[in-house]
């Protein structure tokens, strides 16, 4: 007698198809569908945009894409999730401006193991209120099942920023000049850089998670979200020469690129106040005051170059919008470093 073979359908293999349709159900309300200029509804198989030529009669596309890195470890640990969302707009949208540009679309990539509908809304629900929260429309993602590749919660997270700017008012980094003034805006922590390092403090029983710091566990201080700039780049970017976002690789590596040939930096590192986690991660780590600049945002999650006249007013409306800004140096003839810190 013929032995009958067992059907293996996809769902056998770990992939559920339907789940993945009551995933983004709740992501089709709202949002994009109250914007005229998004032609098209999260679940089709591209996003359409039109351009608004009469605020952009020559306009530049600009696009980014990052994720939130090792600091998921930490939110698993913790089962915290409410931030990852902001994490994730945030690394990619802070990119975006500093050109200048107009964050206008934003899509996410989220892979897992399995799909858990309701922990897994929670993440994506995140990403759409960050997104509304900034005027970004939230025009489209991904979700990929890959089992045997991730193990029973875990997943990661990349995003995908697209954004508009008029041609003629691209910031320009080439006229950033010697004795333009260098100005650092407040960041809300860690955001969302250097994560390796502190998992393995925590790995090593350096760092607690649950112990209390400041007044907090150490565990919510690493997960609050990433401040996003684009509402302040927008206000000020007319009297902008340079603007750097400050993610992994700190101060030295992400001001470096954008100084024009023959500049350097001189930065001033006691011309801010440093949350206090990066001191205690320093002194766990062991490590000198270069190490963490060259690592970390420490304390600054946006770097902006401005002409001397106009120091004054851009300070003052970062602090119309409540945003902190300090000025942490200015730029010189070009030396052996293109960052020299005294």
């Amino acid at each position: 007698m013929k032995k009958i073979k067992k059907k293996l359908t996809y769902i056998n293999s770990g992939v559920n198809i339907r789940a993945a349709e009551n995933l983004i159900s709740p992501l089709k309300k709202g949002g994009s569908s109250k914007n005229s200029q998004i032609l098209s509804i999260i679940g089709g198989f591209a996003s359409l945009y039109q351009v608004d030529i009469k605020k952009y009669p020559n306009p530049v596309i600009v696009c980014g894409t990052d994720g939130v890195g090792t600091k998921l470890k930490i939110a698993m640990k913790l089962n915290k999730h409410s931030g990852i969302g902001q994490d994730l707009l945030a690394m990619c949208v802070n990119d975006v401006i500093t050109c200048g540009a107009d964050p206008i679309l934003f899509l996410d990539y989220l892979a897992t193991s399995k799909i858990n509908v309701k922990f897994h809304q929670r993440v994506l629900l995140g990403i759409k209120k960050a997104c509304e929260e900034i005027n970004v429309i939230l025009a489209g993602g991904e979700t990929a099942e890959m089992p045997g590749f991730y193990k029973g919660n875990e997943y990661d997270l990349a995003g995908f920023c697209i954004g508009i700017i008029e041609k003629s008012k691209i910031i320009n980094t080439k006229r950033i000049m010697q004795n333009d003034i260098i100005l650092g805006i407040e960041s809300s922590g860690l955001h969302s850089n250097g994560y390796s390092l502190v998992n393995k403090l925590v790995a090593k029983k350096l760092l607690s998670l649950n112990q209390m710091f400041n007044k907090s566990k150490i565990g919510n201080t690493l997960l609050r979200p990433t401040k996003i700039y684009s509402d302040i780049i927008r206000k000020i970017r007319d009297r902008l020469k340079g603007c750097a976002h400050i993610t992994g690789g700190g101060i030295t590596e992400n001001l470096s690129r954008i100084l024009p040939d023959g500049r350097s930096a001189l930065i001033k590192i006691d011309s801010w106040k440093r949350q206090n986690i990066f001191k205690l991660i320093q002194d766990k780590a062991n490590l000198s005051d270069q190490d963490m600049l060259g690592t970390f945002n420490c304390g600054i999650g946006m770097i902006i170059v401005v002409d001397k006249k106009n120091k004054d007013s851009v300070i003052k409306d970062c602090d119309k919008l409540n945003y902190k800004i300090f000025e942490i140096g200015n730029i010189t003839k070009e030396s052996r470093s293109k960052i020299i810190y005294e």
